[in-house]
């Protein structure tokens, strides 16, 4: 993968890394096209030519007819691609000073011939972009390679490779990398704690849809997961539209932003599972866009309801972080339970470790009430550098509406789990700052919390995992993060080198820094209340931070 991956890079050009996605991509995705029909046809030519074969037969227009067929092939989720739109096709060309033009050809012949199916998915943006020529001949002969032919697997290899390319190209673009996608490790965390096997996962900003495809692998392709999604920025939408088609998986996604064009507004699923932008709006100039939404939306009733709030009035929200909006959206979309063939829905999904204890008072609102409506089940502390773009720790949260018990849980609402993931992780093979869980640290967290959601509390392992009860969460003003509870190891001594740790902890301060710094404000706003009531311009003085 690595051998192929710098192969693309060299062909670059003067192509910008963030934007060269845009033509890997979906050239990727034409040759795994063209190897699912080619199998396909192949397996049908076989067929036809065996006399222990139902489609046996040795009538010349029977079997014309039969390859061409779209139907043989749809039952086998592939597509008859059109001729100009082969990969056979495309490589005759490759030399041609055309072959930019002949690949938007290609494309919009595909988009055209399926637009059930493709339609809005396939760019045409060769031709005009400064994507030079040689380039272009140069990816059409990588994917060209021996490696590639169907009697190596190919179809299977082009589906691995897509999925290392977008991480690559998320690894290489930074921060805005982290937009798309999320680290293999920490889905595969999500999905095996949230164990999604029956039912409805939607992810309403799914990125390239990773969640959806380890969520499908975790059933082992058992066709009884449906999947729901949108995401509000266009090129990845097509990137998870790509990614679930060449997985086998008929997704429901949707283009718009879940903010304020909810485009599954009805959706009620068994399991969200997402991985939302860290705190939206915190620098932009009008935040995330507070004030678009309404008083009457209904995704901030969840407590008005029973009576929270005071008068039960909608809970409030930060103008200028996203991350309880998120929250609120998520546990919106959850299934209720019904006392029969539904036990309610479960939600997990990544949050900046921050948003564990921000004083800022509409997050400390949310999350209170989050707390003592029974809705937060578990919280994760993870080690930072999990992310290649940021080295800020992550956290998992999951609220659940099956707190109350059923359908194989017992009840558990006046108990939240907390685990300490702080520990875990190692360095990537061949990486000095990214680091992975492995698939036992993946399971050492998972079962801890399958045992508290179906056995009972789970015995407590100091600095590692506590079920604490709601009393002592109020000790601690609804401060959820995970060492308040679970101590510390009997040996808290550091087993990593300083430098290994220096970066989580200047994140770690920066985060205590922001906190203080937001404290500070709230005071002094308090402070300049009192002075001007009392008339008191010294201390008025003083609130604005000017000594006298």
């Amino acid at each position: 993968m690595k051998e192929l991956w710098q192969a693309a890079v060299n062909l670059r050009g003067s192509i910008e890394p963030a934007d060269y996605k845009r033509y890997v991509l979906p050239i990727i995705f034409l040759r795994f096209l063209s190897l699912r029909y080619e199998r396909r046809r192949e397996e049908l030519e076989g067929l036809l030519a065996d006399p222990k074969s139902d489609y046996f037969t040795k009538d010349a227009k029977a079997r014309a007819r039969i390859l061409a067929d779209a139907d043989e092939y749809r039952a086998a989720g592939a597509f008859i691609v059109p001729e100009k739109s082969r990969w056979s096709y495309i490589l005759q060309h490759a030399q041609a000073d055309t072959i930019k033009s002949i690949l938007d050809d290609a494309l919009e012949l595909l988009e055209k011939t399926y637009p059930d199916k493709l339609r809005g998915l396939l760019p045409r943006i060769y031709a005009g972009s400064n994507l030079d020529r040689e380039g272009v001949t140069g990816l059409i002969n990588l994917f060209s390679k021996d490696i590639f032919k169907q009697d190596h697997g190919g179809e299977d290899l082009v589906g691995r490779v897509y999925e290392y390319f977008i991480g690559e190209f998320a690894n290489s673009e930074g921060k805005r990398g982290g937009e798309y996608f999320t680290p293999v490790s920490i889905v595969r965390t999500l999905v095996a704690m949230l164990e999604p096997t029956d039912g409805v996962v939607y992810d309403p900003c799914c990125g390239a849809g990773g969640m959806f495809v380890q969520s499908d692998v975790f059933t082992k392709h058992s066709g009884r997961l449906s999947f729901i999604g949108q995401e509000s920025k266009d090129f990845t939408y097509r990137l998870c539209r790509m990614n679930l088609f060449i997985h086998g998986i008929d997704g429901n996604i949707q283009l718009g932003s879940s903010y304020f064009n909810d485009l599954h507004a009805d959706t009620k699923a068994d399991y969200v599972i997402a991985n939302p932008p860290f705190n939206d709006g915190a620098k932009g100039e009008d935040g995330w866009g507070a004030h678009r939404i309404t008083s009457k939306d209904p995704r901030l009733d969840f407590a008005k309801r029973a009576g929270a709030n005071g008068q039960g009035q909608p809970m409030p929200l930060a103008p200028r972080n996203a991350n309880t909006m998120w929250m609120m959206h998520f546990l919106h979309h959850l299934r209720d339970p019904d006392g029969k063939k539904h036990s309610g829905g479960t939600a997990g999904f990544v949050m900046a470790t921050g948003e564990l204890s921000n004083s800022e008072v509409a997050r400390l609102e949310v999350r209170k009430a989050l707390v003592e409506h029974g809705y937060v089940d578990c919280i994760v502390q993870l080690t930072g550098q999990l992310f290649a773009n940021t080295q800020i720790p992550c956290c998992l949260w999951f609220l659940s509406k099956n707190r109350g018990g059923g359908g194989g849980f017992r009840a558990r609402k006046n108990e939240i789990l907390f685990i300490d993931g702080r520990k875990l992780g190692t360095l990537i093979p061949g990486s000095r700052k990214q680091k992975q869980l492995s698939a036992e640290e993946v399971e050492k967290i998972a079962s801890v919390y399958r045992e508290f959601k179906r056995k009972g509390t789970p015995a407590e392992v100091a600095g590692f995992c506590k079920a604490a009860t709601l009393d002592e969460i109020r000790e601690h003003n609804y401060a959820l993060t995970p060492g308040r509870y679970v101590g510390a190891a009997e040996s808290d001594d550091p087993d990593e080198p300083f430098e290994d740790r220096f970066p989580h902890l200047c994140a770690t301060l920066d985060e205590h820094f922001k906190q203080s710094a937001a404290l500070e404000k709230q005071i002094r706003a308090s402070l300049a209340e009192v002075a001007a009531a009392m008339g008191t311009p010294v201390i008025a003085a003083a609130s604005n931070g000017r000594a006298r």
